[in-house]
């Protein structure tokens, strides 16, 4: 019998919408749909990586989960408990178990601050534990991250972008959070350290049972890191799998695009490179039906008028075509 899985990480039917300034108060106010109908489980202890071209709504849905933004539309749970934004006592407590991983360690650290600062500041807001405690701490947390004891005097500034973005790895630890989002944490350093970064995020999860959202454009780095996979395209995910079921089957015409801008040094590959025609439609007037239709290489008349939901096509793997078997 099956390990049943536990979700520390649900949204139903979530929909983030900003306004828009009005310039005359006789027109209609208009929003921009940056994440609509939006339903996901995250597993504990599971990577669950989220894909799509900038815009899309990734890093809105992410800040959404960890309480930053208040939903225009459905519901967010964590650990079975509605996150409610208004509540400002409970949802500090349930930040407890939330960090975020940014993707610029140069602007998300202060330079000026030391090492010891930037990783002990979470420990001193939260209280609870003496100045020799949280060194301690701060030591351990240091050599999870491949840094030294040695290095906590120094300043940020000192370092170079991957060391950076290990500091910024061990304050988001530092309060043994059980949910992390890393909102493109390698996109921002050289293509050297990228492996480095994404095998201590692995071993540190292997360590400490940490579930992690992370967003990123490199499908290589998502295929090695993450269980499963989500698509997004315009706000709406459009496909949503394993990612063994993604790679080897991708449903959806996005999907398979994406897939086949990723470089193949096979030579026995044959595949195929996919270009899209045109620009993603606006988030402000998304197209009735199917919003991918004006750049889809399959796309049928009757795409302009169906509307595009998530069935199941596999065990577990899920798509928003209706044409997918006709293809």
């Amino acid at each position: 019998m099956a390990e049943e899985k536990n979700i520390i990480m649900r949204t139903e039917n979530l929909e983030i919408r900003f306004p828009l300034k009005k310039n005359t108060i006789f027109l209609k106010r208009k929003y921009v749909h940056a994440v609509s109908d939006v339903s996901v489980e995250i597993f504990e202890g599971e990577t669950f990586g989220l894909v799509g071209e900038s815009g899309c709504g990734k890093s809105t849905f992410a800040n959404a989960t960890l309480g930053f933004l208040k939903p225009s539309g459905g519901k967010i749970f964590f650990r079975d408990e509605e996150l409610d934004v208004k509540n400002k006592h409970k949802l500090r407590l349930q930040r407890n178990d939330m960090q975020k991983i940014f993707q610029d360690p140069s602007t998300s650290l202060n330079p000026r601050f030391t090492v010891e600062q930037t990783i002990g500041e979470p420990l001193r807001i939260r209280g609870g534990s003496s100045r020799n405690e949280q060194k301690e701490m701060i030591a351990d947390m240091l050599k999870k991250v491949g840094l030294s004891e040695n290095d906590m005097k120094r300043n940020v500034s000192d370092f170079s972008g991957g060391q950076k973005q290990r500091i910024a790895i061990a304050r988001a630890l530092i309060l043994k959070p059980r949910y992390l989002v890393c909102d493109e944490p390698v996109s921002a350093l050289d293509v050297s350290v990228h492996a480095q970064i994404l095998n201590l995020l692995m071993d540190l999860q292997g360590q400490l049972g940490i579930t992690y959202l992370f967003i990123s454009h490199n499908l290589a780095s998502v295929r090695k890191l993450c269980d499963r996979i989500a698509i997004m395209y315009l706000g709406r995910i459009v496909e949503c799998g394993s990612s063994q079921a993604i790679f080897s089957n991708p449903l959806h015409p996005y999907t398979m695009a994406l897939i086949s801008a990723v470089l193949d040094t096979s030579s026995d590959s044959g595949s195929k490179r996919i270009v899209l025609r045109g620009d993603a439609a606006s988030p402000i007037d998304i197209p009735e039906g199917c919003a991918f239709f004006q750049r889809c290489p399959f796309a049928k008349e009757d795409c302009k008028k169906l509307s595009c939901e998530l069935k199941e096509y596999e065990k577990d793997h899920f798509a928003a075509c209706p044409f997918i078997n006709k293809k």
